[in-house]
C-alpha cells in the first residue's frame, strides 16, 4: 500500500436540492490541515443479557448515524460566504457584475410552516486514500479570530448525515488571497477608531439529529436553534471610553471592515451589530502599555435583519465575484 501525504487533501463543497441527498461540489474551499476534522458517528448498542459470567457486554450493535465536520482556516472573501449563509441562511446578492454585494443575515420565517433553516450542504473530503461525501451539513458555530500583525482566521463547525464514499471531483481555486487583518478599519458607537489590537467574534447555534423510526440509521433532520453572537475585543487603553461603555450600558454599534482592491476584483468581509452589549471588562497592565479586553454579547435588533425581516443580532457584508445563489 502507498503511504498518502496530507497536503494532497482538499475540500470541496456545494448546496444540496434535497437536504440529505449528496451532490458533487461546485466549489473548493482553502482549509488548513490540522483544522480539517471529518468524524463519522455511530451509537452503541450493547447487549448486557445476564449469562452466568462476570462480563458486562455480550454483543455490540451499531446504532444511529450522524457526523460532525469541523473546518477552518485563513478568510477568503468568496469561500467564507458559504461558511456565513450556511450559518446564517438570510442571503440577498446585489450588483449586476463584479464585485458583487452579498448581505447575510439570520433567516428568519412569519408564514405559518415556513421553513427557516439555512439551505444544506455537501462537503466533500478527499484524503488521498479515498474520497468521502458528508450530505445534509448544517454549519452551527462560526468563530472568526482577529490580530493586528496576522491573517483573520475563521473555524467551523457543521453537522451532517453519516458520510458515504464519492467519485473523485476535480478541484479548482479561485486567485483570492487570504485577508491581512491590518486592512481593516474599525468604528465603535459611529466613530472609526485605531486602537483596537486583536480579537475573536463567535456565532453559535444549537444543533440538534432528530432521529425518527424510519428504517434508516441517518437522523431525520439536522436542526438548528436560535443564534447567540459573543465576542472579545483588546484595546489600547487610552481612555476610559470603552470602560464607561461598559459601565454605563451603552451597548454601541461595532463594525470591523475589511475591504481590498478596486474594480471588478474588489473583496470585502464585514460585520456589523448594532447592539453591541458590552457584558466585561478587564484593564491588562501585562504589557508596556496598558490595554482593556472587552467582553461582547450581540443584541437582536431589526437594523441587522435581512430580507427574511424580523430580528437579527449580526450582519454580514460579502464582496467578491460570486453570483447570486451561490451561498443559499
Amino acid at each position: 500500500m502507498t503511504v498518502q501525504n496530507t497536503h494532497r487533501s482538499y475540500l470541496g463543497i456545494a448546496k444540496e436540492a434535497t437536504k440529505g441527498t449528496p451532490v458533487t461540489p461546485t466549489d473548493f474551499i482553502p482549509v488548513v490541515a490540522s483544522k480539517l476534522k471529518p468524524v463519522d458517528l455511530i451509537g452503541e448498542l450493547y447487549d448486557t443479557g445476564l449469562r452466568g459470567s462476570l462480563v458486562q457486554n455480550y454483543n455490540y450493535i451499531p446504532g444511529r448515524t450522524h457526523s460532525t465536520f469541523d473546518f477552518g482556516g485563513a478568510v477568503f472573501a468568496d469561500t467564507f460566504g458559504y461558511v456565513l449563509g450556511g450559518l446564517l441562511g438570510d442571503v440577498t446578492t446585489t450588483g449586476s457584475t463584479a464585485p458583487y454585494t452579498h448581505t447575510i443575515s439570520v433567516k428568519n420565517a412569519t408564514a405559518t410552516g415556513a421553513d427557516a433553516q439555512p439551505t444544506a450542504f455537501t462537503l466533500t473530503d478527499y484524503y488521498a486514500a479515498n474520497v468521502r461525501a458528508y450530505a445534509g451539513i448544517q454549519v452551527h458555530e462560526v468563530s472568526l479570530k482577529f490580530t493586528s500583525d496576522g491573517l483573520l482566521d475563521y473555524d467551523a463547525k457543521a453537522t451532517g448525515w453519516a458520510s458515504t464514499t464519492a467519485a473523485t471531483p476535480t478541484p479548482s481555486f479561485s486567485s483570492v488571497l487570504p485577508i491581512p487583518t491590518w486592512v481593516a478599519t474599525v468604528s465603535i458607537g459611529g466613530s472609526t477608531i485605531a486602537n483596537s489590537v486583536d480579537g475573536s467574534i463567535d456565532l453559535t447555534r444549537p444543533v440538534t439529529p432528530i432521529f425518527g423510526i424510519n428504517n434508516t440509521k441517518n437522523p431525520y433532520q439536522v436542526f438548528v436553534g436560535a443564534l447567540e453572537t459573543k465576542g472579545k475585543i483588546r484595546f489600547v487603553m487610552e481612555a476610559d471610553t470603552e470602560l464607561t461603555r461598559f459601565l454605563t450600558n451603552t451597548q454601541p454599534a461595532i463594525t470591523f471592515n475589511w475591504s481590498q482592491g478596486t474594480g471588478a476584483t474588489a473583496t470585502q468581509v464585514q460585520f456589523t451589530t448594532t447592539k453591541g452589549a458590552y457584558v466585561a471588562t478587564m484593564i491588562d497592565r501585562s504589557k508596556d502599555f496598558v490595554e482593556i479586553e472587552v467582553d461582547i454579547n450581540a443584541q437582536g435588533n431589526t437594523t441587522d435583519a435581512g430580507a427574511s425581516a424580523g430580528y437579527s443580532n449580526i450582519k454580514w457584508v460579502l464582496q467578491n465575484a460570486k453570483t447570486s445563489g451561490t451561498y443559499q
